[in-house]
């Protein structure tokens, strides 16, 4: 511990994770106050020059855009929520209608990307639950109604993704940022889950280093889905320096470095 705090040895950061959870101590705290390494968390979410070049999406060229989260009490919440729930790939993302008899959807918490005359170009779908509930959901084939049935608010030591989506690779990060930020700002969180079929948000995390914890098969009609499950505990997300960068960035955080993009394409 002497040698990390006088710059003699620098530990890994899933020593450091270890270190600092010792003291009841959180990582992203330290890393805040780190410029270089905020400077590398701006570029998750910016793009670069090369980037805006060369976008071909079909409806979304790099334009300004801004993140906001709702939940039941936003107007807008059941309306993105039943986007979600028709395009989305995922079969855990199943509850039969009405949607209103749902007591456990005040759990549910969505991000969504908007640009210019409120385009969504991203999104993701969040819940927070037990760490049983998710466990039930990996192996026992579980959905999103079971799920939100069960919630015990006294309980919740997980956290559950199931959708999370951009139109490019910085509204993807920043959309990630949101939850993932959420999650290391609540200690009484220690688990968090990825339950993704899409195969590029797949590809991601397996770029960041992530591996499966469990890959399952459903049947949707004609068609086997493979989910991929990514468990990770609350030092292991500290220690992997991809979705680190993520916590570290705080909403306004990132308000600043979109704001800080806008003005650089204004100039």
């Amino acid at each position: 511990m002497s040698r990390w705090e006088r710059g003699v040895n620098i530990p890994s950061l899933a020593k450091q994770a270890e270190i600092v959870e010792l003291y009841d101590k959180e990582l992203t705290n330290i890393y805040r106050s780190d410029e270089q390494f905020l400077e590398e968390c701006s570029h998750l979410v910016t793009a670069s020059d090369s980037d805006k070049l060369k976008s071909n999406h079909p409806y979304y060229k790099n334009d300004d855009y801004k993140i906001e989260s709702i939940d039941i009490n936003d107007d807008s919440f059941y309306l993105v929520l039943k986007m979600i729930l028709r395009y989305e790939g995922n079969p855990s993302l199943k509850l039969r209608p009405p949607l209103g008899e749902f007591n456990g959807l005040c759990d549910v918490r969505i991000s969504i990307a908007t640009a210019y005359n409120g385009q969504i170009i991203g999104h993701s779908l969040y819940i927070e639950t037990t760490a049983q509930n998710v466990l039930e959901l990996v192996n026992i084939n579980n959905n999103l109604s079971q799920i939100i049935t069960r919630c015990d608010k006294d309980g919740h030591d997980a956290m559950l993704i199931l959708s999370s989506a951009g139109a490019t690779k910085q509204v993807e990060n920043s959309i990630m940022s949101t939850y993932i930020n959420k999650f290391s700002q609540q200690k009484h969180l220690r688990h968090l889950c990825f339950s993704i079929c899409d195969e590029n948000f797949i590809k991601k995390l397996n770029t960041a280093k992530l591996e499966p914890f469990k890959i399952r098969n459903m049947q949707v009609n004609d068609d086997t889905i493979k989910i991929h499950s990514f468990l990770l505990s609350r030092s292991e997300l500290m220690a992997n320096r991809f979705l680190l960068q993520l916590a570290v960035i705080t909403p306004q955080q990132l308000v600043n470095f979109l704001a800080s993009d806008e003005k650089g394409d204004n100039s």
